[in-house]
């Protein structure tokens, strides 16, 4: 059984001055991490990143900042329905903190062109890194890099690229309580064999972390932290009716179509219950949207609260393996309608997929480019990072210059000894070298990697 006062730690993964002298009380923990995390470069770089309209320049029309930040107040609402209903012993407002703060970073680890890029990333992986192991190794690959370490790269994933991109290349030194509340699979490759949900949450190169976790927080293996499904329903709640306002904007759909659609879903207790809603929504001098949002999400908010405390038992013995937003009523029936809605009318409009296409020519384009790093035996491509250039690499030493220099120093930490996990120091290395391909490009915005994809083809 989870207890509270176990997962709610001020503890870090890196020591810092105040943990050798006097501790930190939990409060001031979380504050500090919230002031880290709305202040840091991947929260930043969420405006630049699409959630489902690609390069938009409407300002009206959501980002991943603007999606995050909804979702942010939704797990806040979540979190004080909660409290009304039945007083708790937690302390609010650092469980408020961590909710929040794992909202806002929820979607960090989401490469440019979201969920349709991540797929192309492990299309890419799937296809390529076969040949590339043999170039630059030049000798079998062992049972655990075709079981192990293999599978970990070619899943990648951006909910275990967030926590990667907050603790191991960012170093935010957060709370592990606060790490904990952003891992939705919290596994890593060999423990998803048995999981029924075979999403990798933690990579390899953050096993430690998720170890370390585990021990200080009391937190079974496989097992989230209870404020994890809090999260997921505040994401759900934000992008469900969000999706069909950005294409209502957009002019994909209409008012018009959106109520049809959903009233033709609806079975009569469902339509008894939208009725009043869309009634009063079309009526409101705010407009359609902002006022049925209004009305739906705070239904949303309080199915959540309920749902949470149904199933607190359950979610505190690790029994639980649902949503919070998984059950029986007329609210839930019309969110699940709004899904199906964004996927069947959005999702393949022509306009939408010609974005996609370019995001797909440009994020393959620059991995092929870049892939010429890992062709190189890891003698020449370390001596490239060190800026000793040769006749041979004059292509290879220029990418080695556009390269982040946090991924790379990333990169030199995990290779400079040999970790026991490995059982074969070179694949320790390409492993790393592959992470930090995926560590520049995941990280990428939009429009960066467009950028990035013309100026290696010589179109700039």
């Amino acid at each position: 059984m989870l207890h509270y006062p176990n997962l709610l730690q001020p503890e870090r993964f890196y020591p810092t001055e105040q943990q050798s002298a006097e501790p930190q009380t939990l409060l001031a923990a979380t504050e500090l991490d919230r002031s880290r995390i709305v202040q840091s470069a991947p929260v930043r770089r969420l405006q630049l990143k699409t959630q489902v309209f690609p390069l938009d320049v409407k300002a009206s029309v959501r980002s991943r900042l603007t999606h995050s930040l909804e979702v942010q107040q939704a797990g806040r609402q979540i979190i004080f329905a909660i409290r009304q209903m039945k007083s708790s012993q937690w302390p609010e407002q650092v469980v408020a903190n961590l909710v929040e703060m794992s909202c806002l970073l929820h979607d960090v680890g989401n490469p440019p062109f979201g969920h349709f890029g991540e797929a192309v990333l492990r299309e890419w992986l799937h296809d390529e890194l076969d040949g590339l192991f043999a170039s630059a190794l030049a000798a079998p690959a062992s049972e655990q890099w075709q079981k192990v370490l293999a599978p970990d790269l070619c899943g990648f994933d951006g909910n275990a690229q967030s926590l990667r991109l907050v603790h191991s290349l960012q170093r935010l030194n957060l709370t592990l309580s606060q790490l904990a509340c952003i891992i939705k699979y919290p596994r890593v490759i060999d423990e998803s064999i048995i999981a029924t949900d075979s999403k990798i949450g933690v990579f390899i190169s953050e096993r430690h972390l998720i170890e370390r976790i585990r021990d200080v927080l009391q937190l079974p293996a496989g097992v989230r932290h209870p404020l994890v499904f809090i999260m997921e329903a505040a994401d759900d709640i934000s992008y469900s009716i969000a999706d069909v306002d950005d294409a209502v904007d957009r002019h994909l759909l209409s008012i018009d179509d959106v109520i049809r659609f959903l009233t033709r879903q609806a079975d009569d207790a469902t339509r008894t219950y939208l009725q009043p809603l869309l009634d009063t929504a079309l009526q409101d001098d705010q407009g359609f949207f902002p006022c049925l949002r209004y009305q739906l999400t705070n239904d949303w908010v309080q199915l959540a609260a309920e749902s949470y405390l149904l199933h607190k038992a359950d979610i505190l013995s690790g029994r639980f393996v649902g949503h919070l937003l998984e059950q029986e009523h007329p609210a839930i029936n019309v969110l699940n309608a709004l899904k199906q809605l964004a996927r069947q009318s959005i999702f393949g409009q022509r306009e939408v997929e010609s974005l996609e296409l370019s995001g797909y020519a440009a994020v393959r384009g620059v991995l092929l480019t870049y892939s010429e790093l890992l062709a190189l035996p890891a003698t020449v491509f370390r001596r490239l990072l060190n800026g000793e250039g040769h006749h041979r690499y004059q292509h290879a030493i220029r990418l080695c210059h556009r390269l982040s220099r946090r991924h790379v120093v990333a990169y030199q930490k995990a290779t400079e000894v040999h970790d026991p996990f490995f059982q074969r120091m070179t694949e320790q290395e390409w492993y790393y070298r592959v992470r930090l391909l995926l560590d520049f490009i995941s990280g990428m915005t939009d429009t960066y990697v467009l950028e990035e994809y013309r100026l290696l083809n010589g179109w700039v």
